[in-house]
């Protein structure tokens, strides 16, 4: 499949822009980090997003580099649906504009998200689309 067909293939789902709790970590290979305690989230929106089922595109104070892997927690509101995954950096990106705190910007794909997480966080972006457009949306798969 061509890089044109599989960019083609993730833009098929919706798209939303969501404020949600959002904490990322770069993984050290190196320290080959074994355990991961999920950090507590705040219960109140840390950063906007444009989500979809595939992955997000966030702005944060630290730059990241296509390829590293991510530890992502994420909180979403208001059904308090939390999803803690790993995803992978497929683009960065810095805008010198930006305020200190969202200078740098990176799209992750989310990795390996269970079967109930997935349903769940598309549950969640099909409420987030009918928000947005006074629940006038269609929603087709």
């Amino acid at each position: 499949m061509s890089a044109v067909q599989k960019s083609e293939e993730r833009r098929e789902f919706r798209r939303v822009s969501d404020a949600i709790a959002l904490q990322l970590q770069v993984i050290d290979e190196a320290a080959n980090e074994q355990e991961y305690d999920a950090p507590e989230l705040p219960d109140y929106p840390t950063h906007v997003v444009s989500l979809s089922p595939n992955g997000l595109k966030c702005y944060h104070s630290e730059a990241f580099n296509e390829g590293d892997e991510i530890r992502l927690s994420m909180l979403f509101f208001p059904g308090n649906l939390r999803i803690d995954t790993i995803a992978t950096v497929v683009n960065a990106g810095e805008d010198p504009t930006a305020g200190k705190n969202d200078r740098f910007f990176a799209g992750l794909a989310f990795k390996d998200l269970e079967e109930q997480e997935q349903s769940g966080l598309l549950d969640h972006i099909d409420q987030v689309a009918r928000q947005s457009f006074g629940g006038a949306v269609k929603l087709v798969n």
